[in-house]
């Protein structure tokens, strides 16, 4: 546990790679995958890391349909435990609990981040086997939890620290070079989401939660993710037709 813990708190020194902070809640939990996730209004979420390609399809699921573990779990302040997504009691949500099934992953586990009463976000963890984690395991994954929300309230911290800083710079330094985002780990992130509701609000004059709502029913209702269709604004492939609303 010890060393689990150290990795997390020492990941943010070093480059991110495979491990980062997912790695070491993968190695010492019993679990196939992890995802961290960080939660703040309808828009303003981020997967700072996933393990795999799984794990990262689960948090992007529940971003776009905007319900699942991870959301139960940090508003509940609460672990949210599923040993069996095919047996058993339907979780309360069902569009989620839909397209999961879709994944390998056959058992969720999501623990809460907080930082003192600061809410961060979540801990997805997948299993592809069924059955509840035990009492050892419980145990583990709280404070592993607890440890990565340390680490990602002095990563996010330190981006704002940074951003000030270079706020305040004089014309002479606008040339510096930009330091990379130094706790975002996952190349795969929702920033495209981001600029692309920026540019509806502007297009069709709606507020921020107004346009995202567009965005995810239009991802709806053409079977894409909210981020594929991002994209597809981004790069001006897709303009929604001013007269829609």
């Amino acid at each position: 546990m010890r060393a689990a813990q150290e990795a997390i708190l020492a990941s943010g020194t070093t480059s991110a790679g495979p491990g980062g902070l997912c790695g070491p809640c993968v190695e010492l939990l019993p679990v196939t995958g992890a995802a961290i996730s960080t939660l703040s209004g309808s828009i303003n979420n981020e997967t700072v890391c996933a393990s795999d390609d799984v794990a990262f399809r689960i948090d992007e699921l529940q971003f776009d349909l905007g319900e699942g573990p991870c959301w139960e779990a940090f508003a509940s302040r609460r672990p949210v435990l599923v040993p069996d997504l095919r047996k058993g009691p339907l979780p309360p949500w069902p569009v989620f609990s839909t397209a999961v099934r879709e994944t390998s992953a056959i058992a969720l586990f999501a623990f809460p981040l907080y930082f003192g009463a600061t809410g961060i976000g979540a801990l997805d963890l997948y299993r592809t086997t069924a059955g509840p984690l035990d009492d050892e395991a419980m145990r583990d994954a709280r404070i592993l939890a607890d440890t990565v929300a340390i680490e990602v309230m002095r990563r996010i911290l330190a981006t704002v620290a940074r951003e000030e800083a270079e706020g305040a710079e004089s014309p002479a330094d606008a040339g510096s070079p930009t330091v990379m985002d130094p706790w975002q780990e996952s190349p795969r992130n929702r920033r495209e989401i981001h600029q692309a509701t920026g540019m509806i609000m502007d297009q069709l004059d709606l507020t921020v939660g107004a346009a995202f709502a567009r965005l995810r029913a239009h991802a709806f209702a053409t079977g894409s993710t909210v981020a594929e269709v991002a994209h597809e604004i981004v790069t001006r492939r897709l303009r929604f037709p001013s007269d829609s609303h």
